[in-house]
């Protein structure tokens, strides 16, 4: 395995149309052949800020095996365009298709999607709800009573 320490992860903002959200890509080694890519889809509120540190250890990990991982600050989270009481379902999942799209056409892979918390649930919605196809979906701590 190679030391991710030498290979941060690529922070970029991706253009959408309701403005830019900030987003970090973990690429695997340049020397290694894409074994497939993730799509993390966050949980909102104080759960991604103290979640953070452990989605990006998994991220690293990931791409230590072959896996491209990109994260994204949805609409009115983290450091992306808009406010958090402006930011709708339909925003979320309207962001994770142009990640997605982004992630496909850098990986060459069809992106799965890993969510945690509140974030599995719009995972899961938003996979049901795409036209398009989706790899593996990975639930972490997913909400199932509320």
């Amino acid at each position: 395995m190679s030391d991710r320490r030498e290979r941060p992860a690529e922070p970029f903002f991706l253009n959408t149309d309701r403005g830019e959200r900030f987003c970090l890509y973990h690429a695997p080694d340049g020397a290694q052949k894409y074994r497939g890519a993730f799509l993390y889809v966050h949980p909102f509120a104080e759960e991604m800020n103290k979640s953070r540190r452990m989605a990006v250890l998994q991220a690293k990990a990931l791409a230590d095996a072959g896996f491209g991982v990109l994260q994204i600050d949805l609409f009115g989270c983290g450091d992306s365009n808009g406010d958090f009481a402006d930011a709708r379902w339909d925003i979320w999942k309207d962001d994770l298709a142009a990640a997605s799209q982004w992630l496909q056409e850098r990986s060459g892979q069809i992106p799965g999607l890993w969510g945690l918390r509140l974030g599995a649930l719009l995972a899961l919605d938003f996979a049901i709800a795409s036209k398009n196809e989706h790899g593996s979906i990975i639930l972490w701590q997913p909400i199932v009573n509320g």
